[in-house]
């Protein structure tokens, strides 16, 4: 495959840009990528994603504070994502575009997930129904609900 910056080299450098959420992939030589490493470095400073949030939060499980993430980049435990759930959200959304998990499912974990995706769609028609006052369709929306979480909870228990 050429290079797309100058269709004359080899691209050897593979990557993949997504800016509001559209997705493209580009095939540079190493030439024009080294060209263009600069631009990125000064339009997208990774470092800069943690610049101008100040929390002084604390993970109570691990003890970890949110200035302790920002300068190392790692979390302490998986309790951490709750303790930072807001701060995270907004770092994970300028990394990806979104915060929705839309890779694989382990097998044993697969009802679960697709349960409670369908409680947060049914959820979100449930406040559309109430805000459109169409109270009968809200009331067979919040019984499919119960219903669905019902489900889930005897999955829980093993029954």
């Amino acid at each position: 495959m050429k290079c797309e910056s100058c269709n004359e080299r080899e691209a050897k450098i593979h990557y993949t840009s997504i800016i509001n959420g559209v997705m493209e992939d580009h095939h540079l030589c190493e030439i024009c990528a080294a060209g263009i490493q600069k631009d990125i470095q000064e339009n997208f400073p990774l470092h800069k994603l943690f610049e101008g949030v100040t929390v002084d939060t604390k993970c109570p499980s691990c003890g970890l504070s949110y200035e302790k993430f920002r300068s190392t980049g790692k979390l302490g435990c998986s309790r951490c994502y709750d303790a930072f759930g807001k701060e995270l959200s907004n770092v994970i959304r300028g990394i990806h575009g979104h915060t929705k998990h839309s890779g694989k499912i382990p097998k044993r974990g697969y009802s679960m997930v697709r349960h409670q995706e369908d409680i947060d769609s049914l959820d979100k028609e449930l406040q559309e129904a109430v805000k459109q006052e169409e109270y009968e369709r809200a009331a067979v929306l919040r019984d499919e609900i119960k219903r669905i979480r019902n489900i889930m909870d005897s999955d829980k228990r093993g029954e």
